[in-house]
């Protein structure tokens, strides 16, 4: 069974410097990747199952999402 490819988007994003920096920092620790736009993808992808989990998004908005018009 060939493995779905994911669907992805570039999306440009600007940061305060302080973020940046945090992000550098967790890179360098090794918490969540091995680059900035790592680190920030982990940290974006985790807040967004922490909204969903905190019912900021609910099953609706999921479905929407997992099934675009």
């Amino acid at each position: 069974m060939a493995k779905k490819k994911a669907k992805t988007e570039r999306l440009q994003v600007v940061l305060a410097l302080k973020t940046h920096a945090y992000l550098a920092l967790l890179v360098e620790k090794g918490t969540h990747g091995t680059s900035v736009p790592d680190a920030a993808k982990a940290l974006i992808e985790q807040g967004i199952r922490q909204a969903i989990k905190d019912s900021f998004l609910s099953a609706e908005d999921v479905a929407k999402v997992q099934a675009p018009k």
